[in-house]
């Protein structure tokens, strides 16, 4: 005599349990699509400090709101992407910049004109 789940059953017994657990995989099988289990994304994770206002937080939610509120852009760990070039003036303003910090420095050691 056959066991299902542990128990003797009759051989037609046997036979309805098995089509009925095979019909309940079968419709299950229809409802999930292809993938084994559903995907889903968590909106918890670890505690983690804002670098916005110093608060803790476990929801990925609320931080992201906090970002928002403060203006702040959230990046993942990509590798980041080439940096836009500065244009000509801020080429310039830079430069100009280096200069005068030079000459400032230098006239404060007595090796330029004051």
């Amino acid at each position: 005599m056959p066991t299902w789940l542990g128990q003797t059953v009759s051989q037609a017994e046997y036979d309805r349990l098995k089509a009925e657990a095979e019909e309940r995989r079968f419709q299950r099988q229809l409802s999930q699509g292809e993938l084994a289990c559903p995907m889903f994304i968590r909106d918890s994770q670890k505690p983690l400090m804002s670098m916005t206002n110093g608060m803790i937080y476990d929801s990925k939610s609320e931080m992201r709101k906090e970002y928002k509120r403060a203006g702040v852009e959230e990046v993942g760990n990509d590798v980041p992407t080439k940096r836009a070039e500065p244009t000509r003036h801020e080429k310039e303003k830079a430069a100009k910049e280096r200069r005068g910090a030079a000459a400032r420095a230098l006239s404060k050691m007595g090796f330029g004109a004051a």
